[in-house]
């Protein structure tokens, strides 16, 4: 009988923390389906990943990584961006992935250009909606797509984004909503430069 040489022991290492890896996540997402805030989150994420296969996506804010890991699936490099450190540390234990680079330092977006951006319940949150949406649409290739989600109680961003995407020439390509409860929904928006009339969109 030959014996294991050293790279088989540590191939059978990595499958088995690559496997218990997945089942982590897929736990965590089981968890995340029982919330209705975070399920309507989910489904955000779930229309974004279901458009079609292309090459980069930009999670901005994805906070725990778990949006990044459905989006892995559909495309081929997810970069999860999120400013506390701690959030970026749980992504990257229990959703890593090859295809998923999750990052801290915002400098590190400088000069990249992505096919879509997601923006899910981020802009309620930051100082100046307006410039981020400004800042984040210049990250954009031509053809690419910006998905925006938010409750429908923060109703001072519409001024905000109608403004964002007249001055900078974006365009509504879909728009839906999810009851989060009697008196809230969840807003979710998808603007791009070009209409594309073959492009799919899951409701």
């Amino acid at each position: 009988m030959h014996s294991i040489s050293r790279m088989e022991c540590w191939l059978v290492c990595l499958c088995k923390e690559v496997r218990g890896t997945m089942e982590k996540a897929m736990q965590y997402l089981d968890l995340i389906r029982k919330d209705p805030f975070l399920h309507a989150m989910l489904a955000s994420y779930d229309n974004a990943a279901a458009a079609q296969v292309q090459d980069c996506v930009l999670d901005y804010g994805c906070g725990y990584g778990w949006g990044s890991y459905i989006l892995s699936d559909s495309f081929r490099h997810v970069t999860g961006y999120d400013p506390d450190a701690e959030r970026i540390s749980f992504a990257r234990r229990h959703f890593a992935r090859k295809n998923i680079a999750f990052i801290q330092d915002g400098g590190l977006l400088a000069g990249r250009r992505y096919d879509v951006i997601c923006l899910f319940m981020v802009l309620p949150y930051v100082e100046d909606s307006g410039e981020l949406l400004a800042r984040l649409g210049m990250c954009l290739k031509p053809e690419g797509f910006i998905w925006i989600s938010y409750k429908s109680a923060d109703t001072a961003l519409l001024t905000v984004i109608k403004s964002w995407s007249q001055q900078r020439g974006f365009v509504l390509a879909c728009s839906s909503s999810r009851r989060l409860s009697d008196r809230e929904e969840v807003v979710e928006q998808c603007y791009g430069r070009h209409r594309d009339e073959g492009w799919t969109y899951a409701l």
